[in-house]
């Protein structure tokens, strides 16, 4: 006699080859319902994967304490001085003589720079320095004073870069950080500060043009001048260009805008200059003071002072 326990009931001889039957079609179903669900939900897509936009292929996504190293970490080989020489002559001899230098910064694998236009103003050669102390020759692609923005072409390839962000989505109150080589001995320095204001309308002693910027309070000097202002996204939001040196003044330095930079790159690559709008007429801005002394009313906005014919 067979014994069997209430968890191991033997089968039922007369319904054996039935219940097989009927297990192995439930099992079917089951099994392609099952299949089914995994498909629609954890397959991939029929199709390619979708690629980046180059924008967003070197972007970084940084939280936490040490956000600004990782940031610097990734931008400092991104960051390089420029020297701009000229020609001059002594005794009937050429002679090469450095007029300045500044900073620039690498914004394609191919060897675009960007940096300021007063950095290499009238260079007779430009020489680019590279983070592991190599001197390359650069040629200029073109400059545009009313920016204060050059852009350079090196011969080489597979470089560090940076990406140029979006300056219109920086909130003031935002870090930021300026590297640069300021005075041109202090190669790779870096400062960490805030936006201070955007948008910030700004006369230069030196220049007969008004000029739009980021204002930071990120220590920038003499050298910093092209240098890459990053968000800690690791994108440029800036080319620092200007700050205010006077006595008792500290911590207000200007960086032109990235979607700036965009725009006069564009132009620069496709065509070696720029093309600005000319109304012929200057402007004055009217406060509600000078409004009311000239018989404005209450009316504020701008008046035509004077044309150029």
């Amino acid at each position: 006699m067979d014994f069997y326990d209430e968890f191991d009931q033997p089968p039922r001889r007369g319904s054996s080859a039935v219940t097989w039957v009927l297990a192995g079609l439930l099992g079917g179903i089951v099994g392609a319902a099952l299949f089914w669900f995994l498909s629609s939900y954890y397959s991939p897509p029929n199709q390619e994967p979708a690629e980046f936009p180059p924008s967003q292929t070197n972007r970084l996504e940084i939280t936490g304490g040490n956000a600004a190293a990782l940031v610097v970490e990734k931008a400092r080989p991104a960051v390089v001085g420029v020297t701009n020489y000229v020609y001059v002559y002594q005794g009937g001899q050429k002679v090469v003589r450095e007029r300045g230098s500044g900073s620039g910064a690498i914004i394609s694998a191919d060897g675009y720079i960007v940096t300021n236009q007063h950095v290499i103003d009238r260079a007779d050669e430009i020489a680019v320095f590279l983070p592991n102390a190599e001197t390359l020759t650069a040629e200029l692609v073109g400059e545009d004073a009313l920016t204060d923005l050059a852009l350079l072409k090196v011969d080489r390839d597979k470089l560090s870069y940076l990406n140029l962000g979006d300056s219109t989505q920086i909130k003031v109150g935002e870090t930021c950080i300026a590297i640069g080589n300021p005075l041109k001995y202090f190669q790779q320095t870096v400062t960490v500060g805030v936006v201070s204001a955007v948008e910030r309308q700004v006369s230069l002693i030196d220049s007969s043009y008004s000029y739009t910027y980021i204002q930071t309070d990120a220590a920038i000097n003499a050298g910093n001048s092209g240098g890459p202002l990053v968000n800690l996204n690791g994108e440029i939001i800036g080319i620092n260009s200007a700050k205010i040196k006077d006595v008792g003044v500290e911590g207000i330095g200007f960086a032109i805008p990235s979607n700036t930079v965009k725009e006069v790159y564009q132009e620069l690559v496709d065509k070696g200059s720029v093309t600005h709008p000319w109304l012929g007429v200057y402007l004055q801005d009217v406060t509600q003071k000078v409004a009311q002394t000239y018989g404005y009313g209450d009316r504020t906005g701008a008046v035509v002072a004077r044309t150029v014919s």
